[in-house]
């Protein structure tokens, strides 16, 4: 994977209005239950990083820090520096773990994505027998 790549795509997920940036809006959406993968910069420090991290393990949120330094992921999404962000759609937090090569997480992530559209299937379902 080329750096640029991740960079590129990451700047996408942001345009599609599916990130939370910054460590409290990252911290909200995991507690919120809508964070499904967050991304760490490597060069941020463990002390700002660590309550995040506890939540995250808390909530079972997958985490990944892609070694990319705050500058570099805050360029990408046209600030000035980012610590943390969280992706809030599974679709494309699985395009985040496949772009790292992490499989295992992708593959993680897919189950829950497999459940979300059963669970929308069946809620469309109730709505459509209603209307009849």
């Amino acid at each position: 994977m080329q750096s640029s790549d991740f960079l590129l795509f990451f700047g996408l997920i942001r345009r599609a209005g599916r990130l939370a940036i910054g460590i409290e809006n990252a911290a909200a959406a995991c507690q919120s239950g809508k964070a499904r993968l967050v991304v760490l910069a490597g060069d941020a420090s463990e002390g700002s990083l660590s309550p995040l991290k506890r939540l995250c393990l808390e909530k079972e949120v997958l985490t990944v820090s892609p070694g990319f330094g705050k500058a570099e992921l805050g360029g990408a999404l046209g600030i000035g520096e980012c610590s943390a962000a969280a992706v809030t759609d599974t679709a494309l937090a699985i395009g985040v773990c496949r772009k790292l090569g992490l499989k295992e997480h992708a593959a993680r992530l897919e189950i829950k994505l497999e459940r979300e559209k059963r669970r929308k299937a069946k809620k469309m379902a109730k709505i459509s027998k209603r209307g009849k």
